[in-house]
């Protein structure tokens, strides 16, 4: 935050949640991205300093669409490696199962997920989530490699034995406490 300015004040009690942030939209004229370029040419412009960091958001996440159909596929050949050979996701699959809860191919999906650019340059992004009533979710464009997939596949497993064992409560009165004690619990040694 720049000196002299004051932080935003807090929403009044009783007010609506706040809105959420205003999508970014790529300007190439500003950003020096120009999707219309062949992509060397975006990538030159990057290497030389003619693209801004909000450039190469909107590039990298344009070079995304383009391999989502790649990424998906090794995604999902890492996945089915893992549940195969991978003794901590092994290891995690068996205690899920122990408490009558099923993850395997069919409820771990590989997708793209898009970042989030917000007005003040914050760029949100994740490798994966888990959803209670939908399974885990691998954001393929982020995975680096099967260790990566592997580090985040047991993250989200460890999401779903706390959701099977302790009944957390995701969306209740106390979820921020919840939430909390399951990240706390993704991190501590097996």
């Amino acid at each position: 935050m720049a000196s002299g300015a004051s932080p935003t004040p807090p929403a009044p009690a009783g007010s609506a949640s706040p809105k959420p942030a205003k999508e970014v939209v790529n300007d190439p004229a500003r950003t020096g991205f120009d999707p219309q370029m062949k992509w060397w040419m975006n990538y030159f412009r990057i290497l030389s300093g003619q693209m801004t960091p909000e450039g190469l958001f909107h590039y990298r996440e344009w070079r995304y669409k383009v391999h989502e159909e790649r990424d998906c596929k090794r995604c999902d050949e890492y996945r089915d490696w893992l549940f195969t050979y991978s003794p901590a996701v092994r290891f995690l699959s068996g205690k899920i199962q122990d408490l009558n809860g099923k993850l395997d191919a069919s409820n771990v999906l590989c997708r793209r997920c898009p970042a989030r650019l917000e007005e003040d340059g914050q760029v949100h992004r994740q490798s994966g989530g888990f959803s209670p009533n939908h399974g885990i979710l691998i954001c393929a464009n982020e995975i680096r490699d099967r260790k990566h997939l592997e580090d985040t596949l047991a993250h989200e497993m460890v999401h779903a034995w706390d959701h099977l064992r302790w009944q957390v409560d995701w969306m209740g009165d106390k979820d921020l406490k919840h939430a909390a004690c399951t990240e706390v619990s993704t991190f501590a040694p097996m």
